[in-house]
């Protein structure tokens, strides 16, 4: 399965007009995080005192964050742009090659219109592959492991190829030694809950 076309939906309008709202009284940020849920649902006002700016939009995909980059990030002039994408392009069917060719240009966009722009990408987690009363398999079903660990293979290298782009490794601070999220670290396969986050922010703070 090869889909190429992005489909916007009711949640990702309605954080779009939020953002740019927000962007009338924010000129500049020291971090922008900006990817899925995972962003959305995270605390991002504890990183060393900070001025941080939340840009995550539930269920989004790379071709998403590319397309709204001008007034979800550039518009702020952040110092630093924190990005986790990816898992909801995997589930989507998106191929490995179109997430990889997203990422590039979201990384140029970025560096061209952001001077002395740094960027950390963190690796995709896996979700929770194991039985539970609130593990939702339909997050695991689509998320097919080895792919995860392909476009984590790509994603290692931005760092080597780009002088302002840092690789956080939050699929090593999360999966357990069968690849998988931690019962305990998930809501519900995917989601993450507190421990999840601090282990996640803990691998993450050493580039922020």
């Amino acid at each position: 399965m090869n889909k190429v076309i992005y489909q916007a939906y009711p949640h990702f309008y309605g954080k779009m007009q939020q953002f740019v709202k927000e962007n009338e009284t924010i000129k500049n940020c020291d971090i922008c995080f900006v990817g899925d849920s995972i962003i959305e649902m995270m605390d991002v006002n504890n990183f060393n005192n900070q001025f941080c700016v939340n840009r995550g939009i539930s269920s989004d995909k790379s071709a998403g964050v590319l397309m709204t980059l001008q007034d979800r990030v550039i518009a702020i002039h952040p110092k630093k742009v924190f990005i986790n994408i990816g898992t909801n392009d995997i589930c989507d069917g998106y191929t490995i090659s179109q997430i990889k060719a997203n990422y590039i240009d979201i990384i140029e966009m970025l560096t061209e219109n952001l001077k002395g722009v740094e960027i950390v990408i963190t690796t995709i987690m896996p979700p929770c592959y194991y039985d539970g009363p609130h593990i939702d398999h339909a997050y695991m079903d689509c998320r097919d492991i080895l792919r995860i660990e392909e476009l984590n293979k790509i994603i290692k290298t931005f760092d080597s190829l780009y002088d302002n782009v840092k690789v956080a490794d939050g699929y090593q601070a999360l999966a357990d030694e069968n690849k998988s999220l931690r019962l305990e670290d998930t809501l519900d396969g995917v989601h993450l809950t507190l421990s999840g986050y601090e282990k996640l922010k803990k691998e993450i703070s050493k580039y922020l």
